[in-house]
């Protein structure tokens, strides 16, 4: 007799697009919830020694040795809050600010849930889209008002719900409510207001947005608003800046005051923020982007008539219909013009440019970089990687790496430096950077033998908050660089032999960029003094300088060859594209710099009644000196409860009570939650400790199980239901590993984890009882290497993940083993876009086992749970995008793309006792909707067509299913 093992749920039982379209809505508010700011646990470097001061409103955390600067911004906060509030309110909250400089990311950020804050102190090498503001003040002038933004959002409804479910609450209803385009907008007016630079007064800031209107392309709102995968599209930055300022200068200085207060208080429940700006302004945000753009666009035309004739360069290399960017173009030995490039269907590689605008030829890869660089001399390239500490990824390094373009060598020259903007000597022999390690003393410029990457001389600058572009000059015997300190930039020339300086070009807040030294000696850069960017040349000699293009837009990432031919980048609608001009024969007299002043989009009417340079010492409502400087427990300190608000997924939601402490080495949760697979509640508590090298877990849970398991009786076989509650308590270790090289990021995660586990059975046979009480050990493991993606790219192009977990029961009364394999591997597809993965999964346990352990194996797609103690699938999928529709729904859904994933899968089962073996197998597609929803949450949805090669149990041999994960 054929035994036949159906499934144990069907593939859509009755009601499940229901569940699917509320677990969707579910979703969605919790991925905006999610944007609080969480990080994994213990990232710090032991060898760090916080310390800690208090202000009024915010407790400063940083390292032993920083204090000069940590004092700096208490200062500078107690300035913003005591005197800086006209336009977004006075209620503030208290929060936790923690200066990382260990870390050479260039960002901060502002998060709640917990309500903290982080700033990565290591400036950036480009001044040309951050403004040459000192990067800590500008740090803390843009990031406290999101503090300022956060704290006066918190009124109405949005306060309640905080009351109700703590500050997860209060980041899910601000982030609906107020559009991500006012809160950055807003605080780049701050940094404009409040400092002499800042990104309103930088024309690379707005030149993107400047290209669109240039060649009369404005965007409906909606693609604005959520951005696209197909076309340039300027981020919120750009567009917040310009609707803020525009408002600003229409209605006044405070107008967006009482928006944003109405607009989180939901007064008006849908679109509150857009109703509360109409009764301000009578202008809706479509409205206003709309009137916006057509100002702007006008300003511009304005601007471009009175600039008189312009002196721009001829397109060089292929007009791509793709949005691509060109940076950094320099001739090499052989003539050919290199450039780095990236894109949005190929990630950053070095290339030679086709002069007649043929395709491209790849050279090589460029790994992950902090920011874009490279430098060419000759047949050598050289630019900086990212690498970081496996475990405390907050110890970040940035090494040299060497490129031989003849012979196609790379060589990485440093291990564990923090080395940026590399450039070789005009003889190769010599590479000159720039070492900035906050802890280790003051920047640096530093000498290196290219062919060891042997540090052979060091200058540092004790005067200067950052250093950038170094450069040698001819003869070897100078080296040219950026020397910025709070009062701005100035070009400086360094005597190798002595280390003595002088200054070429006197220090100023004019937005410079990059640097070049030519073959006769002059210096090449870019300055966008009059408003746009444009590229002049400065003899160190005699100071005399020369403008060498006039543009309507911008050109940066300048290169002057010895015959008088001037390679840039022009921002275009589609990207960068590199520009040739010949300025050999342009006489010196009609090249004199164009009057300095501000540009038509910085708009300063708009906040000129909050502007006030505070780029002197600050004052607020203490001296920095009077700011006590105490030791910090770095371990346990500084817990705060949170949160007590929805959390989990679609699969499992539910409710968690959350604490954690200032440095994020310590999270406390206890939470409710409810599993739609078993139909289950689960309460559970647990705490994790990440101060040790590995991350330690102490957790209780109980709460109800139900699932399936063959039993033998006297010629028969049953499927036997197990309905029972459960306890457990458990200790458990894991390493989080993680890597950058090159182009991969990869992670390696062991853990081990022991359980006791005790049950309680209710209306079971004797023969049906579960063991009452053991013990579970638990060994996983994950690992992952993948290359990066471009934005377009449906998937890696190359690599490989994996999960493995293998769980014992221990003692006399164990009863419970089971062992889970799952991995993917990832491989080109046909066309840059697309790609092809290969799943190889497996799972064993013992269908006789009484004690099952939850089921994550990932079936055959169209079937359900199927029967079985041991079951392997095979899958073979390929993905590809179909369409970038870029088209919204009333605010409530924003398509940018849609792909389709084609799928063969194969399993096989058996049920070894009977000695029962089965083969599934199922084709079918995927189409997934990459959607933005609410305009705040990306989130993808899809529908699955399935067709089953053998049908088990009832359901037909077409499967239909609702996809709300993205991806299988």
């Amino acid at each position: 007799m054929r035994l036949s093992f159906p499934t144990l749920a069907p593939p859509l039982p009755p009601g499940t697009c229901v569940r699917a379209l509320r677990r969707l809505l579910l979703l969605v508010l919790l991925v905006a919830g999610g944007t609080a700011g969480r990080a994994q646990l213990g990232l710090h470097p032991p060898r760090v020694d916080f310390q800690q001061l208090t202000t009024d409103h915010a407790r400063i955390l940083f390292p032993k040795g920083y204090e000069t600067r940590a004092r700096r911004v208490a200062a500078l906060i107690d300035n913003l809050q005591a005197n800086h509030t006209r336009s977004v309110g006075e209620r503030i909250y208290d929060i936790d600010l923690v200066l990382q400089t260990t870390t050479t990311e260039i960002n901060g950020y502002v998060g709640l849930g917990p309500f903290r804050s982080e700033f990565y102190t290591t400036p950036p090498q480009s001044m040309n889209l951050l403004s040459n503001t000192d990067w800590v003040d500008l740090l803390t002038i843009h990031e406290y008002r999101h503090v300022q933004q956060a704290s006066n959002e918190r009124r109405g409804i949005t306060r309640l719900f905080s009351w109700l479910q703590g500050q997860e609450a209060w980041a899910a209803l601000s982030f609906l409510a107020t559009p991500n385009w006012f809160s950055e907008g807003d605080a780049v007016i701050y940094e404009t207001a409040l400092s002499p630079g800042g990104r309103g007064r930088t024309p690379a800031f707005s030149s993107g947005l400047r290209s669109l209107l240039h060649e009369d392309i404005v965007y409906p709102y909606a693609k604005a608003r959520n951005g696209s995968l197909r076309d340039l599209v300027p981020d919120h930055y750009r567009y917040g800046y310009a609707m803020l300022t525009y408002a600003r200068e229409r209605f006044g200085n405070d107008v967006w005051r009482s928006v944003l207060h109405d607009g989180a208080a939901y007064k008006g429940i849908f679109y509150p923020f857009s109703r509360a700006l109409r009764k301000k302004t009578g202008l809706g945000t479509r409205a206003l982007y709309r009137t916006t753009m057509a100002d702007l666009a006008a300003r511009q035309d304005s601007a471009v008539a009175a600039r008189g004739p312009l002196v721009a360069g001829q397109p060089l290399g292929r007009d791509a219909r793709d949005v691509r960017v060109y940076r950094f173009p320099t001739p090499d030995d052989r003539g050919r013009v290199l450039a780095l490039r990236s894109g949005y269907r190929m990630t950053p590689d070095l290339v030679a440019v086709d002069p007649a605008g043929g395709r491209d030829e790849r050279i090589t890869a460029v790994g992950i970089q902090r920011e874009p660089y490279v430098h060419v001399r000759g047949n050598l390239a050289v630019w900086h990687e990212d690498r970081q500490h496996p475990r405390y990824t907050n110890e970040r390094y940035s090494e040299i790496v060497l490129y031989q373009l003849d012979g196609g060598y790379r060589t990485v020259l440093t291990e564990g430096g923090k080395y940026f903007a590399p450039a070789l000597s005009f003889d190769r022999r010599t590479i000159v950077a720039i070492e900035h390690d906050p802890l280790a003393g003051p920047p640096a410029v530093v000498t290196l033998a290219s062919n060891t990457g042997a540090v052979t001389g060091r200058y540092p600058m004790p005067d200067a908050t950052a250093v950038s572009f170094p450069c040698f000059s001819p003869d070897g015997e100078t080296i040219y660089y950026y020397h910025r300190d709070f009062g701005g930039a100035a070009l400086r020339a360094l005597s190798v032999a002595t280390g003595a300086s002088r200054t070429v070009r006197p220090r100023s807040h004019e937005p410079l960029d990059n640097l070049q030294v030519t073959a006769a000696g002059t210096l090449v850069f870019s300055n966008g003094r009059d408003g746009v960017d444009n590229i002049y040349e400065l003899d160190p000699a005699t100071g005399g300088e020369r403008q060498l293009t006039h543009v309507a837009v911008g050109a940066e990432y300048p290169h002057l060859t010895a015959d008088g031919t001037l390679y840039y980048a022009a921002p275009t609608p589609r990207g960068s594209r590199l520009r040739r001009l010949n300025v050999a024969a342009r006489p010196a007299g009609k090249d004199a710099p164009r009057p300095a002043g501000p540009n038509f989009f910085e708009r300063p009417a708009a906040f000129v009644a909050e502007t006030k340079d505070l780029s002197g010492e600050p004052t607020g409502a203490k001296a920095t000196a009077d700011y006590e400087i105490r030791d910090f427990g770095d371990k346990l300190g500084g817990i705060r409860l949170h949160s007590w608000s929805f959390n989990g997924n679609y699969v499992r939601p539910g409710a968690t009570v959350a604490a954690t402490n200032a440095l994020n080495t310590v999270a406390i949760a206890a939470g409710l939650s409810y599993n739609f697979q078993e139909e289950r509640t689960t309460v559970s508590a647990g705490v994790d400790y990440g101060g040790w090298y590995p991350v330690v877990s102490l957790a209780a849970n109980t709460g109800g199980r139900a699932y399936n398991t063959l039993a033998t009786r006297t010629d028969t076989v049953i499927v036997r239901r197990s309905d029972f509650n459960q306890q457990s308590l458990s200790l458990g270790a894991r390493v989080p590993l993680r890597w950058v090289a090159g182009d991969y990021r990869s992670s390696l995660t062991p853990s081990v984890t022991a359980s006791y586990l005790t049950t309680r059975q209710e209306d079971a046979e004797p023969g049906d009882l579960l063991p009452a009480g053991f013990t579970d050990l638990a060994l996983g493991l994950t690992a992952a290497v993948l290359r990066r993606q471009a934005r377009q790219q449906v998937q890696p192009r190359l690599g490989l993940t994996l999960t493995a977990q293998y769980n014992q029961g221990l003692g006399d009364e164990a009863d419970g083993r089971r062992f889970l394999w799952r991995s993917s591997l990832y491989l080109p597809g046909l066309a840059r876009t697309h790609g092809l993965r290969l799943d190889f999964d497996a799972q064993t346990q013992d269908i006789n086992n009484a004690y099952q352990y939850a089921n994550a194996f990932l079936y055959p797609r169209g079937y359900g749970v199927l029967l079985n103690d041991r079951i392997t699938r095979v899958g073979v999928n390929y993905q590809l995008p179909l369409l970038y529709p870029d088209f919204g729904l009333f605010g409530i859904t924003y398509f940018q793309r849609v792909r389709l994933n084609a799928f063969y899968d194969y399993g096989r089962r058996a049920v070894t006792q009977f000695g029962f073996t089965d083969t599934v197998s199922s084709a079918g597609g995927q189409v997934f909707f990459d959607n933005v929803w609410l305009n705040a949450a990306p989130l993808p949805v899809g529908v699955e067509v399935a067709y089953l090669f053998s049908p088990v149990g009832e359901g037909g041999s077409v499967r239909f299913r609702l996809l709300v994960t993205g991806s299988f």
